[in-house]
C-alpha cells in the first residue's frame, strides 16, 4: 500500500483539539466536562445576527460566491478597520477565509518557498510550525519569557534572522499568552522586518474583545505604507 505524502508525517496536530475531541466522547456518555481546552466566548450570536442568517437563507442566499469573500462583506470590513483602528485599507485587498488556520496557510503557501526559515513566537500557536514544516520552510521560535514580560525580546529575534530568513509572524494579543506587544517592540519588529526585507504575517487572534488598538499599527511605518 502506497503512504501518504512525506509532508504530513512532518505536520502536527493541536493537542487542544485532541481532548476536545476526548471530552466530547465522555459527554456523549453522559458525563459533564468542564471544558478548558479551547478558547471560545461564554456567549452566542446576537439576536440580529442569527435572525439576518435565516433571511439570507430564506432568500436563497446559499450559492457559490467570489473566492475571495463577498464584495459587500470586503467593503464592510475595509470600512470597519477604517472606522475602528483607522487603517486604510482597498476593499479589493480584503481576502475573507473561513477561519484563521486556512487564512494562515493561504497565506504562507503564496510566500514561503522550501527552506526559507519562519520566525514564531514560543509559546504559540501549534500551527505556526506546523505549517511551515508542511510547506517545507525551516519554523525558528523567538521566546516569549516570563522575565519579560512574555514580549519579543527585539535582540534575540534580531540574532535569529539568517539570509533564509522569509518571514516574521507576529501574534498580539497573544495565543495562549494573552499578551499584547507594547508599541517600543511592536515598532521594534517593524523595523527589523523592513531592514531585511522579511514578510510579516500578523495573526489577531482576538482583535474584536481586545482594547488594544496598538495590534493593528504593527509594521504601519511610514517606511513601509504598503502595510497599511
Amino acid at each position: 500500500m502506497r503512504s501518504i505524502s512525506s509532508r504530513i508525517s512532518v505536520m502536527s496536530g493541536e493537542g487542544a483539539l485532541s481532548v476536545f475531541a476526548r471530552a466530547k466522547e465522555l459527554e456523549a456518555q453522559g458525563r459533564s466536562i468542564i471544558h478548558l481546552e479551547l478558547g471560545e466566548p461564554d456567549f452566542h450570536p446576537g439576536a440580529s445576527v442569527i435572525e439576518s442568517a435565516q433571511k439570507a437563507l430564506a432568500a436563497g442566499k446559499d450559492r457559490y460566491c467570489s473566492v475571495n469573500g463577498l464584495p459587500a462583506l470586503k467593503q464592510e470590513i475595509a470600512a470597519y478597520l477604517d472606522r475602528t483602528r483607522n487603517i486604510k485599507v482597498a476593499a479589493d485587498n480584503v481576502v475573507v477565509a473561513p477561519g484563521c488556520k486556512l487564512a494562515l496557510f493561504q497565506s504562507m503557501m503564496a510566500l514561503l518557498e522550501p527552506g526559507d526559515e519562519v520566525l514564531y513566537p514560543d509559546p504559540g500557536f501549534p500551527g505556526y510550525s506546523s505549517i511551515s514544516l508542511g510547506l517545507g520552510a525551516v519554523p525558528v521560535p523567538f521566546t516569549l519569557s516570563a522575565r519579560n514580560q512574555l514580549q519579543p525580546d527585539l535582540a534575540e529575534v534580531a540574532a535569529k534572522i539568517t539570509p533564509r530568513t522569509r518571514m516574521l509572524l507576529t501574534n498580539s494579543p497573544g495565543n495562549p499568552t494573552g499578551t499584547v506587544y507594547t508599541d517600543a517592540v511592536q515598532r521594534g519588529l517593524a523595523e527589523l522586518a523592513v531592514k531585511h526585507d522579511l514578510w510579516v504575517l500578523s495573526d489577531r487572534s482576538t482583535p474584536a474583545s481586545s482594547t488594544a488598538t496598538s495590534i493593528f499599527r504593527c509594521c504601519a511605518t511610514p517606511e513601509w505604507p504598503s502595510a497599511r
